[in-house]
């Protein structure tokens, strides 16, 4: 393991065991979109929309593979970083053609998927009923956070968005 990953939140040892298990699954250093969506989708369901956003997020130097690295960077993001790193992880993930907005059809879209993704729970019932759709959840969300009602949100936005919506903070996990 070298320099490189030690920017991560990772310790040294905890790298070398994530390094091992990525390279004992991936003998060549990477996996491809294909692989990366196939197994996500057959683990965890929902449709390939979902698994294709995340993919795109991850890939950081967008050659069409996920490396040690993009993979690790990520890993350490969603389980050690601060509120801060995930927010703004969390408007890339959104942001899936990467223009430094989020429209408001990227996020239906990404809502869609979602919801595909946990139709096995009762969404109807866990979530008000201003918000137990894709349409309705998107449509409150943009009507909370668009700030300058221009129709899409700016990672600034967003961040204050979230920061204020108790809900979004628990499903992130995250502290104020």
């Amino acid at each position: 393991i070298n320099a490189e990953y030690m920017g991560t939140k990772f310790t040294r040892d905890e790298l070398e065991e994530w390094y091992t298990i990525f390279h004992e699954n991936y003998p060549t250093g990477s996996m491809s979109r294909e692989q990366f969506v196939a197994e996500n989708s057959a683990a965890h369901g929902g449709d390939a929309t979902l698994w294709d956003y995340l993919f795109l997020t991850l890939d950081a130097d967008k050659d069409g593979m996920i490396n040690f690295k993009e993979f690790i960077e990520s890993m350490s993001v969603g389980t050690r970083g601060d509120a801060s790193d995930k927010l703004r992880w969390t408007f890339k993930f959104y942001d899936r053609d990467k223009n430094g907005f989020i429209e408001y059809d990227e996020m239906m879209e990404l809502f869609q998927a979602i919801f595909k993704l946990v139709e096995a729970v009762d969404v109807q019932r866990e979530l008000p009923v201003d918000q137990n759709t894709p349409q309705k959840r998107c449509a409150s969300v943009f009507e909370k956070m668009d700030a300058d009602g221009d129709g899409r949100l700016s990672i600034q936005e967003f961040i204050d968005g979230c920061r204020k919506d108790p809900t979004i903070m628990q499903v992130m996990d995250l502290k104020r």
